[in-house]
């Protein structure tokens, strides 16, 4: 399990982006949201291939990865 922070252009993009990823994780991925950057993140404790499938599932990846 990886802690990766993803950062997204809009809030909506972050809260679909969330949807997909627990759907893809079966639940396993833990997801928090994360207030210390001024564009909307999420903080993400999972596997990276758990990040990729969402990304495919939602149809869109996040901007930044850290």
């Amino acid at each position: 399990m990886e802690e990766k922070v993803l950062i997204f252009n809009t809030e909506e993009e972050a809260r679909r982006f969330q949807e997909a990823l627990v759907k893809a994780s079966l639940g396993r991925a833990v997801v928090k949201p994360d207030h210390g950057f001024t564009k909307p993140a999420l903080r993400v404790r999972g596997m990276p291939s758990h990040v990729l499938a969402a990304a495919l599932w939602a149809g869109f990846g996040p901007e930044v990865v850290l």
